[in-house]
């Protein structure tokens, strides 16, 4: 903030947020803020450094670009009416990494996948519980595919037939079809049954991690 010649105040009246919040953030009362990006932007340092210290602070500038330094994020450049229309979200390699984000620490997520805004307004889903996955295998192919990224939301537990989402059973993260059965039982099915056979789990022994929304991926 100094750098960039911001107050606290001046700040906040930027980004369209309290003082009060500006001021949390500063004094560590406030861990994060769904206005990350847009104060990362304004003070010209990295989402991914301001949000979790990952990084460089500032982005590697390229004079032979047209776009300022704070338009680019990991690599990626977007002009600013681009950036209207869309949220960065950090990359996890692993569902696991999402669980259990000290094991592997920072090296667990990379580039930021940018999520169109248009996605959240159809979904509702929470945009500040979302998180991006890399599929690390085929077992819910043609759906999602090896190496896709997987969006889901980690504030939705609630269990709905038919639905996908990210689990854990037996300490193996992995993302299934679920549906309710009696006895408190669940079914975990994949789409691609011949490799992945589903199987039926006591509801108590499955955590739900969150409710898959978006898939993104390349066609073989």
């Amino acid at each position: 903030m100094k750098e960039a010649g911001y107050t606290q105040g001046s700040l906040a009246k930027k980004v369209n947020m309290a003082q009060s919040s500006v001021w949390r953030l500063v004094s560590g009362g406030g861990e994060s803020s769904k206005k990350i990006f847009p104060i990362a932007q304004i003070l010209g340092v990295n989402p991914a450094w301001l949000a979790e210290g990952v990084g460089e602070m500032r982005p590697h500038s390229n004079t032979s670009q047209s776009f300022s330094s704070f338009d680019t994020v990991a690599g990626y450049s977007l002009n600013q009416e681009v950036q209207k229309e869309v949220y960065p979200l950090k990359i996890y390699h692993r569902i696991d990494g999402v669980l259990s984000p000290s094991v592997g620490g920072e090296k667990d997520f990379e580039v930021m996948f940018w999520l169109p805004k248009v996605v959240l307004m159809q979904t509702n889903a929470s945009i500040d519980d979302s998180i991006a996955v890399v599929a690390q295998d085929n077992s819910m192919s043609p759906i999602i595919n090896e190496k896709s990224m997987v969006i889901f939301d980690t504030s939705y537990k609630e269990i709905k037939n038919g639905k996908i989402y990210a689990i854990s059973f037996g300490g193996i993260s992995m993302f299934r079809t679920l549906f309710v059965l009696p006895e408190e039982k669940i079914r975990l099915k994949s789409h691609n049954s011949a490799d992945y056979p589903e199987v039926i789990v006591p509801m108590n022994e499955l955590v739900v991690i969150g409710k898959v929304y978006y898939v993104s991926g390349i066609i073989d």
